[in-house]
């Protein structure tokens, strides 16, 4: 099993916390959470005296200026999220950039969702509908205006499009049947940016946090919200895509124009890094994207 080091001393990371606080901290265990040394946010654990309490740290290049905004906007909205609990975007107590918020307990909603149980399907449709339902007005005054995580459909294909090392005549004509066959836009929705069902923790069945908020901002809902189903195949098939589209008024007919816009982007990040994407290769989402063009007539 891979080990993963602290970026700071334990030490130092005991200190800076103690003054954050307010706290004399007489014990201190870091676990880190993530799949990397540079970027992995740390599960705390520290005790004193009288208390034992569990945070989450980030630091270095792991802290988002957009999550803190993001975190204080949503500080008084029913939808759960942590709490900032300290910020310093400066490094001025470790040398690097330093934010602490509470740690949420709970089970990623992606295991029920493989297990196929349908209170899970169906939270995992009303927590993105209530977070697609959030405007300016529900937010303190100025906080979304402030937000960098904002991207629409036809943003990911103009990015994806750009992506390509290189782009040969299934690119050119997949780029242009998707310009040809857009549905109409949809209104761009609020949204943590990563409604990746990991990130959305349950309890007893009940949704007990949202978290990683680095992205938040307005996006196209539906593009998001697949996600999950274009990396996970066991949740195809069960109709909770079409009961989104439902949702929030959409045709599900639309979803065939997303996946080929999911097959293009997905594309564009494979061929530019050089390696697959989960479950997709380059070959494999090549094969995909031309599969999907010979389906789709032109507009």
């Amino acid at each position: 099993m891979k080990r993963y080091t602290l970026p700071v001393s334990e030490k130092a990371l005991s200190n800076a916390l103690g003054d954050a606080l307010g706290l004399t901290i007489s014990k201190l265990a870091a676990t880190a959470l993530g799949a990397s040394s540079r970027e992995t946010p740390w599960q705390v654990d520290l005790s004193t005296e009288t208390q034992s309490r569990r945070l989450l740290v980030r630091l270095g290049e792991s802290c988002s200026t957009n999550e803190v905004k993001a975190l204080l906007a949503m500080a008084d909205h029913p939808l759960p999220t942590p709490e900032v609990v300290h910020w310093d975007p400066e490094g001025e107590a470790l040398g690097t950039p330093f934010f602490v918020s509470t740690f949420i307990e709970g089970e990623p909603l992606l295991t029920g969702m493989k297990a196929g149980e349908t209170w899970a399907d169906r939270l995992y449709v009303e927590t993105v509908c209530a977070a697609n339902e959030i405007g300016p007005d529900d937010l303190p005054h100025g906080a979304i205006d402030s937000m960098e995580g904002s991207e629409s459909a036809l943003d990911v294909l103009e990015g994806a499009h750009k992506r390509f090392p290189e782009r040969d005549s299934l690119i050119e004509s997949a780029y242009e049947r998707l310009k040809e066959t857009a549905p109409p836009p949809h209104r761009d929705c609020f949204t943590n940016g990563d409604l990746w069902p990991e990130n959305l923790l349950v309890r007893d069945q009940k949704l007990v946090g949202v978290i990683d908020w680095q992205h938040a901002g307005f996006t196209d809902p539906v593009f998001e919200f697949l996600l999950p189903f274009f990396l996970v195949p066991e949740l195809r098939g069960r109709g909770i895509e079409e009961t989104f589209c439902q949702r929030i008024g959409l045709d599900p007919g639309i979803l065939h124009w997303y996946h080929g816009l999911e097959f293009f982007d997905s594309l564009a990040w494979v061929l530019k890094l050089g390696k697959p994407y989960e479950i997709h290769t380059a070959e494999s989402l090549s094969r995909d994207l031309g599969e999907w063009l010979a389906e789709t007539p032109s507009g």
